[in-house]
């Protein structure tokens, strides 16, 4: 089968308006593999606490990642960065970008392929109960009490949107993280505030996420575990170059539109202002560790390639 080959005029535009051209990543399954040998030494050097959850559909956010590596990768682009001062920025989060990319791909599909972003595991209805009741809670306090805290505000987006087992889960670990961060604030609250809500939280979100782990093979753990930290380099590579090209191209908005926020690229189609309660019996689809797969990470079908992108089937 040919290679499907997604193009744009604005490309052509932009080449022409004295921009660097560059020619479109190509992923591959083989490549993917590749990549993920490639990146071995530093995937065993991610700690527990680096770990991203996964709350957004990984495959249009990766996308636009691969987006963002032919511009960087151009000869006049990459020395830019190179002119960094390397104890500030290192010239390998650029080079690794596209590894990161293709491996983050074929790890999607491969944990896709292996069931461990869908789970048939049923929670107990007092588990859910009580874990929704303590969630909303602490997620309308921090709503009200911190939604202009410019360092929490993008956590809250983040935690907002999503639906399922493991979205809920991770959300009891999110707020319990900002009631610590932000305790002097929290604590003052006379009507939501719960002095035992975040231990709790944390409890409530261990049993979930154990229930929900044996509930997966030990292949599709496996599986999972690779994909989670690959998206986390993923996250890691990316954030260093967009935060360095933000800077260098301060005074041109043009190309700072290039590198849009991973957040935004692969935000959710379903989220909520308020979260709305599981089922007891509900699964969570084809969601990876961000909870159900409509609204929480990953969309059950398959994600346009955006363009400027070339993907191989072989």
């Amino acid at each position: 089968m040919p290679a499907v080959t997604k193009t744009k005029k604005r490309s052509l535009t932009v080449a022409a308006s004295g921009e660097p051209s560059y020619a479109p990543p190509i992923y591959t399954p083989a490549a993917g593999k590749k990549a993920i040998e490639a990146l071995a030494p530093a995937l065993e050097g991610l700690s527990e606490a680096e770990l991203v959850t996964v709350r957004m559909d990984v495959e249009a956010a990766t996308y636009a990642a691969l987006g963002v590596v032919g511009f960087v990768s151009s000869p006049d682009v990459r020395a830019r960065f190179a002119r960094l001062p390397r104890e500030e920025f290192s010239i390998s989060h650029v080079d690794e970008l596209e590894l990161a990319c293709f491996a983050a791909l074929h790890a999607l599909a491969e944990a896709r392929a292996a069931g461990a972003l869908t789970t048939d595991a049923r929670l107990p209805v007092e588990l859910l109960t009580e874990a929704m009741e303590v969630e909303g809670r602490m997620q309308a306090l921090c709503e009200y009490q911190l939604g202009d805290d410019p360092a929490i505000k993008p956590e809250l987006d983040r935690l907002r949107p999503g639906t399922g087992h493991r979205d809920l889960a991770n959300d009891l670990l999110g707020y319990a993280r900002i009631y610590e961060l932000r305790a002097d604030v929290v604590k003052a609250d006379r009507k939501l505030y719960r002095a035992g809500d975040a231990a709790r939280a944390r409890e409530l979100a261990g049993m979930m996420i154990q229930r929900l782990s044996t509930a997966l093979t030990p292949k599709a753990r496996e599986a999972y575990d690779r994909y989670v930290r690959l998206w986390t380099l993923l996250c890691q590579r990316y954030d260093e170059v967009r935060a360095a090209a933000l800077w260098l191209w301060r005074k041109n908005a043009r190309v700072q539109e290039r590198f849009p926020s991973l957040f935004a690229a692969g935000r959710p189609n379903v989220g909520r202002s308020r979260k709305e309660a599981p089922k007891a019996g509900e699964g969570d689809g084809a969601g990876g560790a961000g909870g159900g797969g409509n609204g929480t990470g990953e969309e059950p079908g398959g994600t346009a390639v955006p363009e400027d992108v070339i993907e191989s089937p072989t």
